[in-house]
């Protein structure tokens, strides 16, 4: 069944990414208003839909890509565009619709749109008056809330990704008039966030008037069955992601709205938003590729060195950072830190993270990817599909309220919210507002050796509780506390196939390019914090 709209398509909403002819009829459009008259379909379309905005997170294009180019994994071989984004120095993006790897700008775009599409749909179909009606004699209970308040969900997240991913977008939903679209007319990603909170908006205030569950079934969340009063929460959850992490710099980050960061976070989640897998249809394949074993564990990708070095407290790492990149090599650490190695020594597997002398990549592709480090928290064998898949987590958003207490001035709010992970999964001693105990055997370090202040602890616990969870995240953190490395990107263009297809000029963004980031300032506090330089 084609759900996609004529000009939805030549938005390049099509899965092959084609153009097509918009007088052509299309012989499938008489299946299509046949679905969109029957209201068990108009349901199916929408419900299934959230699987394309978990898979979005979920997928090593763009998530493995991401995190590499963040410096929280690291790694060497071409796929899914690792190689090219990490490289150093950085270079732009290859944008050409010839780039076999463009999938880190293309599989976004075209599995965002496909859950805009449908919902869209479903939407338009409730709206000329379609009712979804359950028939339990004595009663007929009407799911219409239910499917217009998923669907509103639905359709946030996904141009939240676009605005938090492109530098434009096309804005198309229910409302539009098709004929009227200009398919080459994209919206910048300020107003394409814009789009995304009013939808998330309207979610909460259908969900927040209307008593409803959603199935636990594989056609909603798998897993998860979620009452109205979940939805507002996960919609508010998502407001504040979007809010914090769509900002392209230190700057921006800093003048985002932390009072309604905080607002949203306080009424966001209170469970993980962790569908059950299921293969094929629920399932992680950035943590399935990260902790593969075959000949070695970690044998694709590994954990990067920016990424736990503050947690040694060898020395090793400070003297690997002030080493030209080009001439780094892979050390072991030796960290108190219990995610990181055990109890009995350096050797010792921790519960995140473990030790493994194999220097996969060739020294051609540049010994600074070298790690001796990999990630085996959740992934290996079939637990990339088989449980509970975290997506967005209780502690990823305690870390973010954290740091818009911070921001806010209220970092002694902020202390016991790093130290949840900090105590419970590192096993460290906890911080107070002067930052972690000024010990030899302090974690995390600075760059420079000494102690790191409250936020550098508060960096620290993000980059090892994200990992591997949704590697997106680590990307916009980098680009909004100003850790990239220069030169990266801090958005993608829209892809070039789809720029081929409408006939725009092509461009792209990074390198020594526009849409770069500038030098990294590691260690740099937003506010006065003692051990701040």
């Amino acid at each position: 069944m084609m759900r996609i709209a004529r000009l939805l398509a030549l938005a390049a909403m099509l899965v092959a990414g084609g153009c097509m002819d918009l007088d052509v009829t299309n012989p499938n459009e008489p299946d299509r208003e046949r679905a969109l008259s029957d209201p068990a379909d108009v349901e199916a379309i929408i419900s299934t839909s959230f699987r394309e905005v978990f898979l979005n997170s979920q997928d090593n294009y763009p998530n493995l890509s991401l995190a590499a180019m963040a410096d929280n994994v690291t790694g060497g071989f071409y796929d899914y565009s690792v190689h090219d984004l990490s490289t150093e120095p950085r270079s732009a993006w290859n944008n050409s619709s010839l780039n076999t790897r463009s999938g880190v700008n293309s599989d976004p775009w075209l599995q965002l749109y496909r859950a805009i599409s449908s919902v869209n749909d479903g939407l338009g179909a409730i709206n000329r008056g379609l009712r979804i009606l359950e028939i339990a004699p004595p009663d007929t209970i009407d799911h219409t809330p239910r499917a217009r308040a998923f669907a509103k969900l639905v359709q946030g997240i996904a141009f939240g990704y676009l605005a938090t991913h492109f530098d434009q977008a096309i804005i198309v939903t229910e409302y539009t008039d098709l004929e009227e679209l200009d398919p080459t007319e994209y919206a910048p990603y300020q107003a394409v966030l814009d789009t995304a909170i009013w939808a998330l908006d309207e979610a909460i205030e259908i969900a927040a008037v209307n008593d409803f569950e959603t199935p636990a079934a594989t056609d909603w969340v798998n897993g998860m069955a979620l009452t109205n009063e979940e939805v507002v929460q996960i919609a508010n959850t998502f407001v504040a992601r979007f809010l914090a992490y769509t900002p392209r710099s230190w700057e921006d980050r800093a003048a985002v709205d932390w009072d309604e960061v905080l607002t949203r976070i306080n009424a966001g989640i209170t469970r993980d938003l962790a569908p059950q897998g299921e293969l094929d249809v629920w399932e992680s394949n950035m943590r399935r590729l990260l902790a593969r074993v075959r000949a070695r564990p970690g044998d694709h990708a590994r954990m990067d060195y920016m990424a736990l070095g503050p947690g040694d407290v060898s020395g090793g790492f400070q003297t690997w950072f002030a080493t030209p990149s080009a001439d780094r090599m892979p050390f072991q650490m030796d960290s108190p830190d219990r995610r990181i190695q055990g109890p009995t020594g350096p050797d010792e597997a921790g519960t995140y993270f473990a030790y493994n002398l194999n220097s996969i990549w060739p020294s051609s592709r540049g010994t600074y990817r070298w790690s001796w480090y990999y990630y085996l928290r959740l992934g290996a064998g079939d637990t990339w599909y088989v449980g509970p898949q975290p997506w967005v987590t209780t502690a990823e958003m305690d870390l973010l309220k954290a740091e818009a207490l911070i921001r806010l001035g209220r970092e002694d709010e902020a202390v016991p919210l790093i130290n949840l992970t900090r105590e419970a999964s590192g096993e460290l001693p906890p911080v107070t507002v002067d930052g972690p105990p000024d010990d030899p055997n302090c974690v995390p370090k600075q760059m420079a050796g000494g102690c790191g202040s409250l936020w550098d602890a508060l960096v620290y616990e993000k980059n090892l509780e994200v990992a591997a969870r949704e590697g997106a995240v680590s990307w916009w953190d980098g680009r909004g506390w100003g850790t990239l490395q220069q030169g990266s990107l801090i958005h993608f263009p829209v892809r070039g196939a789809e720029l081929e297809n409408m006939g725009v000029p092509q461009y792209t963004f990074g390198g020594t390019g526009e849409g770069a980031a500038p030098a990294p300032q590691y260690n740099r506090c937003p506010v006065a914090l003692p051990r701040c330089p």
